[in-house]
């Protein structure tokens, strides 16, 4: 019996050492294929954006690189001689240069140059660093459908404190009764219009921080056809200051400065504010067809 127990104990190791072997054997090509699909996702996923582009520049990814395009690690920029672009990285706000002819490898990081390219910081930048998130920085303005009476301005948060009050309708002969309301529902502003828009006057400032209602009343020949309404807020001060700290100087500041600080603006939710950076951009760069998406309405 001790002597079958011996040969017993002798073999077990070597019955375990097959067992782990065998095992290693199975899983090992399913393990390398799952760690190389990992690491090619993370590869994929975008680090950096365009902030301004002049010249050719194409991408390894396929086609050419404009304005508001992500950029992944791994991705290679071939810049022509004479071309330049500039890139924000979203992790930690650095923004370099780039610099053809030659191409540049978006690195996770960090930009490197190769072949001839030069790449360095923006040492020049006329804003502090700005952190993005990389959801929604390449989505254009949305157009929805004009059915009946909609506010399409203000938006759900304004920087402004006069901000823009507009409104669209399907009706063709309308006059609009306008009131923009408190919180507690009193009146602060009212007027009555054919037009689609109303600018408050200079004598009525809202308050940071506080909420208010813009009400429309569609009637037809006396007759209430429609009313819409749209509730917002003022942004609050310590935003508001924020976005004043950030912002660069205009006229003189450099569009990859501009485009960042649109951008922040955007995805901190001052859609309002936003939209005038954009149009000064649009204006600056008129075939620009990412900009002029940004400018062109909500």
């Amino acid at each position: 019996m001790e002597a079958n127990l011996a040969k017993h104990r002798a073999r077990a190791p070597r019955a375990r050492g097959a067992g782990h072997a065998a095992v290693r054997r199975a899983c090992a090509p399913g393990a390398i294929v799952a760690m190389a699909a990992f690491a090619a996702m993370a590869s994929a996923q975008p680090v950096a954006v365009v902030t301004d582009v002049t010249g050719a520049v194409a991408s390894s990814a396929g086609g050419p690189i404009a304005i508001l395009a992500s950029v992944s690690a791994g991705e290679r920029l071939r810049l022509a001689p004479a071309s330049r672009v500039a890139l924000l990285y979203y992790g930690d706000g650095a923004q370099y240069d780039a610099r053809g002819a030659g191409e540049v490898v978006v690195e996770a990081s960090k930009p490197r140059a190769e072949s001839g390219a030069f790449v360095e910081p923006r040492r020049d930048s006329a804003t502090p660093a700005v952190r993005l998130r990389t959801a929604d920085v390449a989505q254009g303005a949305i157009v929805m459908r004009n059915l009946g009476l909609r506010v399409v301005a203000p938006e759900a948060q304004v920087y402004s404190l006069r901000p823009e009050l507009a409104w669209t309708d399907s009706r063709t002969e309308a006059t609009y009764e306008v009131a923009l309301l408190d919180a507690t529902g009193r009146p602060v502003y009212e007027t009555t219009t054919r037009e689609r828009s109303a600018a408050l006057p200079d004598h009525v400032a809202l308050v940071p921080g506080a909420s208010y209602a813009l009400q429309v009343t569609a009637r037809v020949r006396a007759a209430v056809a429609q009313v819409a309404r749209a509730e917002f807020r003022i942004a609050p001060a310590d935003l508001r200051e924020r976005a004043d700290a950030l912002a660069p100087g205009r006229p003189a500041a450099a569009i990859a400065d501009r485009v960042a600080y649109a951008l922040w603006l955007e995805q901190n939710e001052l859609p309002d504010e936003a939209r005038r950076w954009w149009r000064d951009l649009a204006r600056v760069r008129p075939h620009d067809d990412a900009l002029r998406r940004r400018a062109g309405g909500r």
